[in-house]
């Protein structure tokens, strides 16, 4: 009850900061999508497109007779797209209390894990320290089961104590490094992340642990892509 609390706290100091900044918060290429004006009437292309005799040509077969299969596409989920607390809502209303829901399917191998991910840091879940608030950032996975890297990409912080959101995208990004063991993580630069689940529902990527910070503020950690 005592972590529900302070995280409530947290979460609607940030929901009002946000309802005043709110275009901080939003991602960079939505706005520039709303920026895109639709093409204009009657610009649609008329004219029929004639295949090429390439394009006309069925697939050659190989020497042995079988059609060549086609390469599957590359499904990774990577995402370099910046976070806001929407994309955390799964965590800071569910499993932040409720734990991994049951039918997640578990990721147990780093190679399903690499490439960048939204996460999201809550300091001072239980309101304990006077520090409570919320960091957005993207932190990207490279490396193997014995040497692994995560490379901290500061975007934006929630103050709940100040009531002020502050803008760390000009931040320098920051490394830990670290291993996978037991079907998690952990790495170590200022501070040690350890990120204990990673699973997979519906189509997204989850991962959630704790970060010990310098100053021995206690903090939550989620990651989420796409």
């Amino acid at each position: 009850m005592k972590l529900k609390k302070g995280l409530i706290a947290v979460l609607i100091t940030a929901n009002v900061i946000m309802l005043v900044v709110g275009i901080l918060t939003i991602p960079p290429n939505l706005r520039s999508a709303d920026r895109k004006e639709p093409p204009a009437p009657g610009t649609e292309q008329t004219t029929p497109v004639t295949p090429s005799p390439k394009e006309e040509a069925p697939p050659t077969p190989t020497e042995s007779g079988d059609i060549p299969v086609p390469e599957e596409t590359d499904t990774s989920l990577s995402t370099e797209e910046h976070p806001d607390l929407e994309d955390f809502l799964w965590y800071t209303e569910d499993v932040a209390y409720d734990g991994v829901p049951s039918d997640a399917n578990i990721i147990d191998s780093i190679d399903l894990l690499t490439g960048s991910w939204k996460a999201l840091i809550v300091y001072d879940p239980n309101n304990e320290y006077d520090a409570g608030a919320m960091e957005f950032l993207n932190i990207a996975l490279a490396g193997t089961a014995e040497s692994l890297s995560l490379t901290l990409d500061w975007y934006q912080i929630f103050w709940a104590n100040e009531g002020e959101s502050f803008d760390e995208s000009d931040m320098e990004d920051s490394v830990f490094l670290g291993k996978w063991e037991n079907g998690g993580l952990w790495a170590s630069g200022a501070g040690t992340i350890h990120l204990a689940q990673f699973y997979e529902l519906n189509g997204k990527q989850y991962a959630v642990g704790t970060m010990d910070t310098p100053d021995g503020t206690p903090a939550l950690m989620a990651l989420v892509r796409p």
